[in-house]
């Protein structure tokens, strides 16, 4: 290379580290750099085949040694004058590193010589940012880029124009503020340059300075090597200062700060905090470390261990931390000591440590020779558990189980190769799905995995993304550290806009948002009040909900409006005068209510909406006046501070801005509904968060499922009808055994208790869901399909539901009342993802014996199985789906319906709504009056209410006093009450009781007498001091259920035991479905046909066609043949296949004989002639089969009429 000249040649080899697609070919590329700096010395300049050869052909042998991408291509680094874009290269969390050294700097309590080094840093950063600015590269930018391969070296590449943006002439300098003198310490000094042909990468001169100076300009040879220049400049600096040591404190405690606020933020509910045993005499490393108790019974011992900085700076961030034998036995011992005495605790279920590796960015040589039993290790760098701490949901959690998951499969024998650590491992888990053993391998001895390095890179990129930490300008000029907004919405629309929350205002108790465009930061601000929590809620509530539509306002109104300024801008939220009531208070009896305010301080670039005190009233409303009011404030706030006058309201543009922001009514923020019932106030106020299926586990509860439920052996496939069954049967029984297990170590009340929280909350979340459908169609339908993300919620509420009542039903029986332990989040997660893979196998064993599966199941060597699932794709998943997509959106149009509800009058008695007939039928089944019921009903949500829970614990005395003093029941009726409405304590879950059939179990069955739904009240015993438990939500909607069903004959007749229930049974099903074809044929009426039932007979056919339900018909225009069938919604597999079985078309089925009535007519037209009084056309006559509900039957391929000829009248 001697030959060549220096500044085009080092200027084109620099500029090719600025390609994002050539990242994964940074070693080469360094290589060749530092090979540039030190040889050319000539005046030929370099081609683009120049290039190619020397980083092909001469470096081939360096290429071996590149790896898969791990990070993205360009990061960012946030300082007091804005954010700086760093390349990330293939240094290891080149952005934290650095960013956590400035942050150090930074802080009051370093001394002034300290944060001098500062200004150097920054401008060689500012020249970091230019590069980027230049090319256009944004900050967590990425592309394809593939290691080992072929440099491509072509004019799409732009050399010439890379070469230019890391070229900076004194000119460029001077424009973009950077004092040439300031990056001294950067610029590479001759004797630097004799001594890299001796030097490794990782720890090079060239990488400590990696400007070269060519005179009138200074070329930025290796930016990715910004990060590491600043830190060991820093190092190096402080070490000749003295003051290397203060630092290395300052640091550790920065980020043991980080780690306790951000990294363990997620296990702090619920958690104790211990002090570690003391350690012995030896000698030990610097560390912070915490000992938390987690979910009840798990014991964490998080150490974050600190680098020696001396020796960074002797050995360089590319070198590993290895410690002297005596303090790394000493290490050792300390941590086995604090796992053993966590292991010897009674309350300790399982344990493990987690190691953090602090300091700046160099990896650590544990090498721990001895470890306890039944306690995990795991080592995590501080810069991935943080930015795992960003994941959605609980990220920690899941990373603590994957660790747990790996011991488990490595005590099945199975080995993994894994050199990239553990939160690669992590990553690699998270990718296939929580798949830890893929289906091709056993779970034995002898099974390895080799698992790549190349899966923390997908889940970087995301994160980041994801959270986007910048740093956003104030109007004060001073930048405030910000993240995005609306990470963890439902609707990912949110997760893209350019909303960003501060973080810094929070702390302080300010809610302060930004919305960023090319302007400028436009923020929206509230001060949050010093009232009750609830109070602060809902500020923060309305602060969240008009953020979102204050970031649509602001991107229409800088479409619209011409000549707008520059540079950010505050509106500030005052809601200090704002009243909030207890009670409601409607719109006639309250006061005028005046609209907010706005006032504005053009200097400070402020503007101020006040809001009168009742302004609250507006929200109780079906119409959106509070939103639309509050946008128009917005929108004048936005004038003023733009054109300095305010708008007139009248104004063209004023109302366009309005119209496409708010123009939609259904557009809320605030939902403010009132009600006449204090238990809708208490179920609506002590809303959860739902807990979703932990997929986590329902996934590792699969592994080794297969083993022991083959006859002769292991095979690879079942395939007879028989054998499938057999197999799914065993099982069912050997999950069911797993579970038992589990649930004969907990205490019975501590299952049910969790059990009930998580059915209560996703009753919550439905109605939630339901009441805001509207809204949220409004508010998201133009970006996204929001009736497939309402299915997707449903499905997610499902998926716990079942599980969760089954729970119930099974821990009141298998749990013991006294010597269990309180069951842990962890071991719930557990209990419902079993019981959800038995509700799962049972059912797919349903599906095989009904046939609408194939008789096939394929096992696999891991121990998992499959089934042909095509049914449930093409069948099960459209119909469930559309049923889902019309009650959301009936949900939607029945909003205003919630701001109209009458004052409940006198109690209304059973006499004045049910019929004789279904009273004494009532009685007579449940040894009760509908009256005693509804009073047994009233009674125990009043006692929720008083109790301000919506779960009640209580005793069998307590309630018997109750309903004795308060209901007047007798100790008959209160008897009665319990036996029906009370699943009781018996021996065996698995074991009906007298009266009862297996089929009153089985939780994939619906309609069952042994339901959590139909008996929501857990009783463990009869006499007066055993425990009572309930939910709320449970009861309200387990007794409608019961007492509705009952009343309308929709339980199937084996429910009932008494020949008077049955007899009212049987005549209300009939009633019910004469009522239908009335109701069918008043519709039609209604429209403008003619319509009524006909006999067969009366066309002149014969008498065993039967009838024509509905014959409807425009005189000379169309006629109509409409079967009508009242149905219930199928819920089960089972059900499924019933209603299929009934209606496929096939001889003596319901469907065939419409069609063969069908066809008879079509067959002799002229016959319909005697009813329409005229003979139709063969082409005017049609026909239907109308249901009373979705019905699955309508999505098979083989039926003989048209799927849009099937379903609901409304469709």
């Amino acid at each position: 290379m001697a030959s060549y000249a220096p500044r085009a040649t080092i200027a084109n080899v620099a500029g090719l580290l600025t390609a994002p697609q050539l990242q994964a070919n940074t070693v080469r590329l360094e290589v060749l750099a530092h090979l540039a700096v030190a040889h050319c010395a000539g005046r030929k300049k370099p081609t683009n085949a120049d290039l190619s050869r020397w980083l092909n052909r001469y470096l081939e042998r360096i290429a071996r040694i590149e790896d898969p991408v791990e990070d993205v291509f360009v990061t960012n680094v946030d300082t007091p004058q804005g954010n700086r874009r760093t390349f990330e290269g293939i240094w290891e969390s080149n952005d934290y590193f650095l960013q956590v050294v400035l942050d150090t700097l930074i802080s009051r309590r370093a001394p002034k010589e300290c944060r001098d080094l500062l200004q150097p840093a920054f401008a060689l950063l500012c020249l970091s940012d230019c590069v980027a600015e230049r090319l256009g590269l944004q900050r967590w930018c990425l592309e394809t880029s593939m290691p080992q391969g072929r440099v491509p070296i072509a004019p799409v590449t732009r050399v010439d124009q890379r070469s230019c943006a890391v070229t900076f002439t004194d000119a460029e300098l001077t424009k973009i503020g950077v004092r040439r003198e300031l990056l001294t310490p950067f610029i590479l000094r001759e004797e630097d340059k004799r001594r890299l042909i001796s030097e490794s990468t990782g720890h090079s001169s060239l990488e400590r300075r990696p400007l070269v100076d060519f005179g009138d300009a200074l070329v930025l040879v290796l930016p990715s090597a910004v990060s590491p220049a600043i830190r060991r400049f820093v190092l190096s600096s402080l070490r000749e200062m003295g003051y290397l040591a203060a630092f290395g404190d300052a640091l550790s405690s920065r980020q043991a700060r980080q780690v306790e606020q951000e990294g363990l933020w997620e296990l702090k509910e619920k958690t104790e905090s211990f002090e570690p045993p003391k350690p012995d005499d030896s000698p030990l490393p610097s560390f912070h470390a915490w000992l938390l108790k987690y979910d009840v019974n798990k014991y964490i011992h998080v150490v974050l261990l600190h680098d020696r900085l001396d020796w960074v700076d002797e050995q360089g961030f590319s070198s590993f931390l290895q410690y002297p034998e005596p303090v790394r036995a000493g290490l050792e011992n300390y941590l086995n000591k604090v796992a053993k005495n966590c292991l010897g605790l009674p309350d300790c279920a399982e344990g493990m440590t987690l190691i953090l590796l602090g300091g700046l960015g160099r990896g650590f040589m544990l090498g721990f020779k001895e470890w306890p039993e039944q306690w995990r290790l795991s080592v995590i760098r501080v810069s991935d558990l943080l930015m795992l701490a960003g994941e959605l949901g609980q990220p920690i959690k899941r990373y603590l189980k994957c660790a747990k998951q790996k011991q488990w499969a490595e005590d099945n024998g199975v080995s993994f190769l894994n050199i990239n650590g553990d939160f690669n491992f992590y990553c690699y888990w998270r990718r296939l799905n929580h798949q830890l053993v893929p289906r091709q391998l056993p779970v034995r001895d002898g099974s390895m995995i080799s698992v790549g390095n190349d899966f923390v890179f997908p889940v970087r990129k995301e994160l980041r993304e994801l959270v986007d930490r910048h740093v956003v300008q104030t109007t004060s000029g001073v930048f405030a550290q910000a993240m995005r907004f609306g990470r963890d919405a439902y609707f990912t629309s949110m997760q893209r806009r350019p909303i960003y929350a501060s973080l810094g205002h929070l702390r302080s108790g300010t809610l302060a948002g930004a919305v960023e465009t090319s302007r400028g930061a436009s923020w929206l601000i509230m001060e949050l009040r010093e009232d009750n929590e609830s109070i602060r809620y809902l500020l923060y509530e309305i602060w969240s909900g008009f953020i979102g539509l204050f970031d649509r306002l602001v991107g229409e109104f800088e479409a619209l409006v011409p000549q707008i300024s520059h540079g950010p801008l505050d509106i500030r939220l005052d809601f200090r005068e704002l009243k909030v009531m207890e009670n409601y208070v409607t719109r006639e009896t309250s006061e005028p209510i005046p609209e907010p305010t706005v006032t504005m301080s053009q200097r400070l670039r402020t503007a101020e909406i006040k809001f009168p005190s009742n302004f609250l009233v507006h929200f109780q409303e079906p119409e959106n006046t509070g939103e639309k009011l509050t946008l128009r404030a917005l929108a004048r706030a936005l004038f003023l501070l733009h054109k300095g006058t305010e708008i007139d309201s009248r104004d063209t543009v004023f109302e366009i801005l309005l119209d496409k922001v708010i123009g939609n009514s259904g557009i809320r923020v605030l939902h403010l509904f009132h009600t006449y019932y204090p238990i809708e106030y208490l179920l609506s106020r002590q809303g959860q968060k739902p807990v979703f299926l932990a997929h986590e586990d329902f996934v590792f509860a699969k592994l080794k499922l297969s083993d022991g439920c083959t006859a002769g052996g292991p095979k690879a496939k079942l395939e007879t009808k028989s054998e499938s069954n057999e197999f799914l049967h065993q099982v069912v029984d050997k999950i069911w055994g797993q579970l038992r297990e589990l649930l004969r170590r907990f205490d019975r009340a501590s299952v049910i208790r969790q059990a009930l929280r998580v059915h209560e909350a996703v009753i919550y979340d439905r109605a939630h869901w339901r009441r805001t459908a509207q809204a949220v169609i409004a508010l998201y339908s133009s970006a996204e399909d929001v009736l497939k993300i309402a299915v997707d919620r449903e499905k997610d509420r499902n998926q716990v539901a079942l599980p969760a009542r089954t729970v119930l039903e099974m821990a009141i029986c298998e749990c013991p009342i006294s010597g269990g332990r309180e069951i842990s989040r962890w071991e719930l997660d557990e209990v419902l993802a079993k019981t959800a893979l038995l509700i799962e196998a049972a059912t797919d064993s349903d599906a095989i014996k009904l046939e609408i599966a194939g008789p096939i199941v394929e096992l696999h060597v891991n121990g998992e199985y499959t089934i042909n699932r095509e049914f449930h794709e093409t069948v099960i998943r459209p119909f469930v789906t559309n049923f889902v997509r019309q009650e959301f959106e009936e949900a939607a149009g029945e909003y205003s319906k919630l701001y109209r509800r009458d004052h409940p009058g006198k109690r209304v008695l059973a006499t004045d709504i049910y019929s004789g007939e279904f009273i004494e039928a009532f009685k007579a089944e449940f040894r009760l009056t509908p009256d005693e019921a509804l009073d047994g009903f009233a009674e125990l949500m009043e006692f929720a209410v008083e109790q301000d829970n919506v779960i009640v614990e209580t005793t069998v005395g307590v309630l018997r006093r109750r309903l004795s003093k308060n209901r007047s029941l007798s100790a008959e009726a209160c008897d009665a009450f319990f036996r029906t409405f009370g699943l009781f304590h018996r021996e065996a879950w698995d074991k009906p009781p007298p009266g009862f059939v297996e089929q009153d179990l089985y939780p994939w069955r619906f309609r069952r007498r042994l339901s959590a739904t139909v008996r929501p009240i857990l009783i463990f015993g009869v006499r007066d001091e055993d425990v009572v438990m309930y939910g709320a939500g449970g009861l309200r909607l387990g007794f409608g259920y019961l007492l509705e069903r009952t009343e309308k004959g929709q339980l199937p007749d084996r429910f009932f035991v008494t020949k008077q229930m049955k007899a009212y049974w049987g005549a209300a099903k009939q009633r019910r479905g004469t009522e239908f074809e009335k109701f069918v044929e008043e519709a039609f009426h209604r429209e403008g046909w003619q319509a009524r039932k006909v006999w067969m007979k009366e066309l002149g056919a014969p008498e065993e066609l039967g009838d024509i339900d509905v014959l409807a018909w425009k005189s000379g225009r169309e006629v109509l043949l409409i079967e009508c069938k009242r149905l219930q919604l199928a819920r089960t597999v089972a059900e499924i296949a019933e209603i299929c079985r009934r209606f496929q078309g096939e001889a003596k089925d319901e469907l065939a004989r419409h069609v063969k009535r069908v066809t008879w007519v079509n067959e002799n037209l002229s016959a319909l002639e005697r009813i329409t009084s005229f003979m139709p056309r063969r082409d005017q006559v049609d026909h239907r089969l109308v249901t009373s509900t979705h019905v699955p039957m309508k999505y098979l391929a083989s039926l003989p009429i048209p799927p849009d000829k099937i379903g609901p009248l409304q469709q």
